[in-house]
């Protein structure tokens, strides 16, 4: 992932794209705190994690930009992350999210509330193991749902 982010940033350059550029040197700048910071190497896990709470900052400001009517930084916020979207995985689709929290609840004995992290927990490791991403907000939604 290091060497993918290097090559954007790199290509970015060659190509004058300011946008992408900034979107790549945030990334990287983050990735660097954290190993700086933690004295560690980051695995590719933990870049997807980094550019997760990334995006969801931006998304975040998007929101506050929409609520001030301002046109002009939220057309730049789109862009940035369209780009972002391009170094995680997909998201699982909802139907085939329910159907792992039906099969997880189906297992427990006790399909009470008390399990709900339990549950989170699960559904969580099976759709990552898959290799897609997990929107932890809208999986705690359906497991709500599911032991409700």
């Amino acid at each position: 992932m290091k060497t993918r982010l290097m090559n954007d940033f790199k290509e970015s350059m060659k190509n004058k794209d300011a946008t992408k550029k900034a979107v790549v040197t945030e990334i990287r700048g983050a990735i660097k705190n954290k190993e700086i910071n933690e004295r560690i190497e980051v695995s590719d896990a933990q870049i997807t994690a980094i550019i997760q709470k990334i995006q969801k900052e931006m998304h975040e400001s998007l929101e506050a930009f929409e609520k001030a009517s301002n046109a002009e930084q939220v057309a730049e916020l789109k862009a940035r992350l369209e780009i972002v979207a391009t170094y995680l995985p997909k998201e699982m689709d909802e139907e085939e999210m329910k159907s792992i929290i039906q099969q997880v609840v189906n297992d427990l004995e006790d399909k009470s509330m008390k399990n709900m992290g339990r549950t989170i927990a699960s559904v969580k490791s099976q759709v990552e193991g898959a290799g897609y991403l997990v929107n932890g907000g809208k999986l705690s939604g359906l497991v709500k749902a599911a032991l409700s």
